[in-house]
């Protein structure tokens, strides 16, 4: 009996420690608040980035926001400022986050394949059961209202594993950072109408190169089109996507019948790049703009001489502010069409990226994870990107209410959204607070972005509108890219590979980015190119860079994910 007794004090020590037995009656039903019944708080030991922005994480609007919806103790250990991954790195190698007794990492960025390499190594723990359980409400919540965004497939390893709370933030005009930017008053000197298709953007910019489109007498100081390296600056996203879809990222995966493939394997992909070449070689597209950074086209295109007709990037905001009167120069040109009807935007989906991560010593490893899926939602979102409701942002109705003199416009109503937030008092850059942990924590921004509104009209005058904003001007014309954005037939979302496949990748991916990009700008300013033989180019990329088995690997990995879903 003695016996019986001392296995059973052991079981029950045991348990005690990693969590179970206290555990045990003590959390609520799935979905049920507080998460912890206990009558006092449990603790939850969090490794987290310091932040010199904010005052106190403990006596924390946000911090004090999770323990009192959930009953919970957040104790914070901290993390450099700076070389944060390197000390994170080095933390978990020496084994400090079991003698330091951490419960949670809140660290953000985490790529699939390091959160794996961190899992195989005992560190952190492998969460997909509690997904598969029910235990992520909000996560759940979060996939059956967002199905395409892949929002837990995208940090699920290609042997099923989870091994984190992620976080998101959908952004309609990252989404299609590429886009042209068409100077106004060019336009209207010469009595010109906005280009819709390839062929009448080709005729704007002969017209802008031949007839004096500034106005200023002189036919030979303009230059047509000309942009930069910087954030949506390529010459060729934008105009590829007349011709055949190209994602932002130089991979260019398409799918076609089911099966991943490139861009750049397509014949229309080499007829956008001629055309590009005849762009170049017409002196209609500057060959400066391959080299160029934002800074370089900034002293180019703001200036008074006004000898810029053409630019891209994602917002222009590299000019000024958005009442600048350089940035206002340019409209904001919606995708075209090409010869063949296609019309495309470069686009790449907001996606998901690890950040609450449970560790192997947590005390009470569910609680930790439902603690971490409780800030997985649009109300988590605004407290930890915003701050205070009615402080610092508010709903559309609340607002109308404190400000009925004031005109609220939808930021993306090009999209169809007719919005229901207003964030009016953003300290982000401003003064040290004790409101949010600046985005290091999990959270949920579905359509947070895409509902948000502006203040038209302050009531003293100030109109905001398309004509004198350039913000304005960036927002609504995202919403018409996203109109043509690729459906899910053309799309490739975020793979996930095994480790003997990430081995192969490793040889080829970086080869075959560089390879494809050096010999497109080679070809498209008239220099000694591949591309000039299509066939040739593409057998030196089997030949050379190992391309059929980059493609295969590559889809197998789509197959596996989404097809068999």
């Amino acid at each position: 009996m003695k016996k019986c007794l001392s296995v059973l004090l052991a079981a029950a020590m045991l348990l005690s420690l990693f969590g179970f037995a206290a555990a045990e009656g003590e959390l609520s039903e799935p979905g049920v608040l507080p998460i912890w019944t206990g009558s006092e708080p449990a603790v939850i030991r969090v490794l987290t980035p310091e932040n010199p922005k904010v005052s106190d994480f403990d006596d924390n609007a946000y911090t004090k926001w999770i323990e009192e919806g959930c009953n919970v103790d957040l104790q914070f250990t901290f993390l450099p400022a700076t070389d944060t991954l390197q000390k994170l790195t080095t933390m978990i190698a020496g084994g400090s986050i079991e003698d330091e007794k951490i419960d949670v990492i809140n660290y953000s960025g985490i790529s699939v394949a390091v959160a794996k390499s961190w899992g195989d190594e005992g560190v952190i723990l492998d969460v997909s059961d509690y997904y598969a359980n029910g235990l992520a409400v909000n996560a759940d919540a979060a996939v059956a209202s967002h199905p395409e965004m892949n929002l837990i497939k995208n940090i699920t390893t290609a042997e099923g594993a989870v091994y984190s709370v992620p976080k998101i933030q959908v952004s309609p005009s990252n989404e299609t950072r590429f886009k042209m930017w068409v100077n106004q008053q060019w336009l209207e000197n010469l009595g010109l109408e906005v280009p819709t298709t390839i062929d009448e953007f080709y005729a704007m910019l002969v017209a802008f190169k031949e007839q004096d489109a500034n106005g200023n007498g002189n036919a030979d100081d303009e230059i047509p089109f000309i942009t930069s390296t910087g954030f949506g600056g390529t010459a060729y996203k934008f105009l590829t996507n007349a011709f055949v879809f190209e994602s932002v990222d130089d991979d260019m995966f398409l799918l076609k019948d089911g099966h991943v493939t490139t861009s750049y394997l397509q014949d229309e992909w080499l007829e956008a790049q001629t055309f590009l070449k005849k762009l170049c070689e017409e002196g209609l597209l500057a060959k400066e703009s391959f080299t160029y950074n934002n800074d370089d086209l900034k002293a180019v295109a703001c200036s008074d001489d006004d000898i810029v007709g053409v630019v891209t990037n994602s917002s222009c905001a590299f000019m000024g502010q958005a009442n600048d009167p350089y940035r206002l120069r340019y409209i904001c040109l919606n995708p075209l069409t090409g010869p063949e009807g296609v019309c495309f935007s470069s686009y790449a989906a907001s996606a998901t990226s690890n950040c609450w991560m449970v560790t192997s010593y947590a005390a009470n490893p569910e609680l930790c994870f439902r603690v971490g899926d409780y800030q997985f939602t649009e109300d988590g979102f605004l407290r930890g990107r915003f701050g205070v409701e009615n402080e610092n942002w508010m709903t559309k109705e609340n607002y109308a209410a404190a400000h009925p003199e004031e005109t609220l416009v939808a930021r993306y109503g090009s999209m169809g959204f007719e919005g229901k937030y207003v964030f009016y008092n953003d300290i982000r850059d401003q003064t040290v607070n004790n409101l949010y942990w600046y985005e290091h924590m999990p959270y949920f921004a579905g359509d947070v972005e895409s509902n948000g509104m502006y203040v038209a009209d302050d009531g003293k005058g100030t109109v905001i509108n398309l004509e004198n904003n350039g913000t304005c001007r960036q927002e609504t014309g995202s919403g018409y890219y996203q109109l043509v954005k690729p459906g899910l037939d053309t799309y490739v979302p975020t793979l996930a590979f095994t480790e003997d496949e990430l081995e192969v990748l490793a040889e080829c991916q970086a080869n075959i980015r560089t390879y494809v990009k050096e010999q497109r700008t080679k070809y498209i300013i008239g220099d000694a190119s591949d591309l000039a033989d299509k066939e040739a180019f593409v057998q030196n990329l089997k030949d050379t860079f190992n391309l059929d088995e980059f493609l295969e690997i590559c889809d197998r990995a789509y197959q596996r994910q989404y097809a068999a879903k």
